[in-house]
């Protein structure tokens, strides 16, 4: 088993698409009129503090499309009571602490307070425990590719396989957690010739469940060769936002938020990681 957290781009883009959806930068949720203090911060059990992002909201009357990063704030990170000053970085609204001294570990307790133009917004989160038991029920997969003929006279590509793909891991809390399963072999191949190589195929994301497994379908993996699974412990802040993704527009309400006096998230993550291979013939 490996403990190393996929990349932080990568990570970054799968959430990133959950606030955006319920803290206005797409659609159109029912957000105060005053402008709000934005957080899209996350922090990884054994990585640098490098996801933290400060945007305004847009009131609802705004014809704006995206929400203002904020790259002039001041960000500070309290663990168990200790302040780290984090710095702007090259990207318009992103924070890091660039010192070494900060080490994210499982069970500390974090507060960020955020400060901007006269505002001021704080939110609180734990790091989760590490999974335990993560493992799968195999450590390949085989598809077979053959050439078939159809009712109409012509043929077609049909690709099977008879393995299935089973990940498990204890969980007798009824914890939160979440499966990440990507390509990272450099000489991955395409299984399906109509599959389009894009960053989507390469990945995905299960929702989060509070169950102890994930039965992959088929059409979860695209490529052959090295993948990596990541299992993901959440906490109830990650699901709360994912649950408020999608509105209703019969009923709308301001998006769920742990975040005082502002909108957004704060929430910490606890991973493991294993790798199965992927073969077609």
């Amino acid at each position: 088993m490996n403990s190393e957290s996929p990349p932080m781009k990568q990570t970054i883009a799968a959430l990133s698409v959950l606030l955006l959806a319920a803290c206005g930068c797409s659609e159109n949720p029912v957000l105060p009129e005053e402008q709000n203090l934005v957080l899209q911060a996350y922090l990884y059990a054994d990585e640098p503090v490098t996801d933290i992002t400060v945007m305004m909201s847009r009131p609802i009357s705004s014809t704006d499309t995206s929400n203002e990063l904020v790259s002039e704030a001041n960000v500070t990170l309290y663990k168990n009571g200790v302040a780290y000053q984090l710095t702007a970085s090259s990207s318009p609204g992103k924070y890091a602490y660039i010192g070494s001294d900060l080490q994210v570990q499982s069970g500390d307790q974090y507060t960020i307070q955020v400060a901007y133009d006269g505002i001021t917004t704080s939110a609180e989160t734990k790091v989760p425990p590490k999974p335990v038991g993560f493992s799968t029920n195999t450590p390949t997969i085989t598809f077979t590719k053959e050439t078939v003929s159809t009712p109409f006279g012509g043929t077609m590509e049909r690709v099977t396989t008879s393995d299935s793909l089973i990940v498990s891991w204890s969980n007798p809390t009824g914890a939160a957690y979440y499966v990440v399963m990507e390509s990272i072999d450099p000489n991955r191949q395409s299984i399906r010739s109509d599959t389009f190589p894009s960053f989507a195929n390469m990945r995905f994301v299960t929702e989060p469940t509070t169950d102890d497994q994930y039965r992959a379908f088929e059409q979860d993996i695209n490529y052959t060769g090295k993948h990596k699974i990541t299992l993901y412990r959440v906490n109830q802040e990650y699901v709360d936002l994912y649950k408020s993704r999608e509105q209703d527009s019969r009923s709308l309400n301001e998006p769920l938020t742990n975040v005082k006096d502002g909108l957004g998230i704060f929430t910490a993550f606890a991973s493991d990681s294993l790798f199965i291979d992927v073969v077609l013939q």
